[in-house]
């Protein structure tokens, strides 16, 4: 038997939500780790390039300040421009507007909106995140589905949580 959401519809603090957790979730992905690393140890090699090796190592303390500003800058930018570009993205796609119904099973979600339904399988999901209020169901490494946790009872959450339990593993 499946469990199924009321009908609903996505507001705006829904998709800014999803977007804080997509970006939250991007960067916890390993191989995300390793390319910041690699540029950043590529910077740091730049920087003491161009400031010669001795006066690199003399001041080793003020370069690795230095070399760590742009990805400062780039979480910052994210953290602030992330909902606003969220915001923008909630008013203009009508498609995020309309009404969804969620169903699951141990095979997989069924979503019905003003557009038809359809049931996508668990093995479609190439992982699956979550906070204290979204689950995040992703198809690809940008594409997701949205579930806030507004429209799900404790028990809904617990038989998604249970149903998720396969994806990505």
């Amino acid at each position: 038997m499946a469990d199924r959401t009321e009908p609903f519809a996505l507001v705006v603090d829904d998709v800014v939500a999803g977007s804080r957790l997509y970006s939250l979730t991007g960067l916890r992905q390993r191989k995300v780790w390793i390319a910041w690393t690699c540029l950043w140890l590529g910077f740091l090699v730049f920087l003491a390039f161009v400031n010669g090796m001795d006066r690199a190592l003399a001041r080793w303390p003020m370069l690795l300040g230095i070399s760590l500003l742009p990805f400062l800058a780039i979480l910052l930018l994210v953290w602030i421009l992330g909902p606003i570009s969220a915001r923008r993205m909630f008013r203009q796609q009508k498609s995020l507007q309309g009404q969804l119904v969620y169903a699951w099973t141990d095979t997989g979600l069924h979503v019905e909106s003003e557009y038809g339904a359809f049931a996508m399988p668990w093995s479609h999901f190439i992982r699956w995140a979550e906070d204290d209020r979204t689950f995040l169901l992703f198809e690809s490494d940008r594409l997701y589905r949205m579930i806030p946790k507004r429209v799900l009872t404790a028990d809904q959450q617990a038989s998604l949580r249970r149903a998720l339990v396969g994806v990505g593993a």
